[in-house]
């Protein structure tokens, strides 16, 4: 848990700098939001061979993990419905190095590693408000799967190092990102809401497993809590001189 904390530590000190350092830029307002993220992260296995009935590798064709993460909303001076919204997302899973040659997320009685992961999403968000309190937001952007194994078995040790070259192989790591997010205003700093987030796996493009396009794609369906900061005040008029 030392890792998570190190990470979770890194994540909120960048997110804090980058609102800092976009403060002072023109192109975006104040930071708006805080978002805090948690919920399941789906991902799909779509090798045959590892649903085959006896297959030592057991594997779903759909895994469910659990993520967790938090973000920041950057209005677009120029079109305020539009922001920049970074965040980051904490994620891990129990990991096999299958036949084939794939980490594939397994059940720890047999799993040889465990894998965090950190999903760095950069995307432009258009939000369009329903009611005073109801809002409809889309999203687009790249994504980074920042992934990292950890030996757990150690007879199967060599594997360890086999996922992490997979992991950063042929740019595995990268993967564009589309969302959408439904958010109801409680008060006027704090919301919630439900997101939901889909991280395309592009690489399948050129790597050569076939597998199919939607092999090992994610799927991140959240909950969210949102904080507004408070706004700017407004720089006080100078009064005029007396005569």
């Amino acid at each position: 848990m030392r890792i998570v904390r190190c990470i979770v530590a890194i994540l909120a000190l960048s997110l804090l700098a980058l609102a800092g350092a976009a403060a002072q830029m023109s192109l975006f307002k104040s930071p708006e939001y805080l978002r805090l993220t948690w919920g399941v992260l789906l991902e799909s296995f779509l090798d045959p061979a590892l649903q085959t009935s006896g297959n030592l590798v057991r594997v779903p064709k759909t895994a469910i993990n659990f993520n967790f993460g938090a973000g920041i909303s950057l209005p677009f001076s120029a079109v305020p419905e539009l922001a920049f919204a970074p965040s980051g997302d904490i994620y891990y899973y129990n990991a096999e190095y299958s036949d084939s040659g794939q980490p594939v997320a397994t059940d720890e009685t047999f799993s040889s590693a465990f894998v965090l992961g950190l999903i760095l999403n950069a995307p432009v968000v258009y939000s369009y408000s329903i009611t005073d309190k109801i809002s409809l937001s889309a999203g687009l952007g790249l994504a980074f799967d920042i992934r990292a194994a950890i030996t757990t078995d150690s007879q199967k040790a060599a594997n360890t190092e086999l996922m992490n070259t997979y992991f950063w192989d042929q740019g595995r790591f990268f993967m564009p990102s589309t969302s959408a997010r439904f958010e109801y205003k409680l008060t006027e700093r704090v919301g919630f809401g439900f997101n939901g987030r889909v991280l395309w796996p592009i690489y399948n493009w050129w790597t050569g497993e076939g597998l199919g396009f939607f092999d090992q794609a994610k799927y991140l369906i959240n909950l969210v809590v949102r904080y507004k900061f408070s706004e700017p005040s407004a720089a006080p008029n100078p009064e005029p001189a007396a005569p």
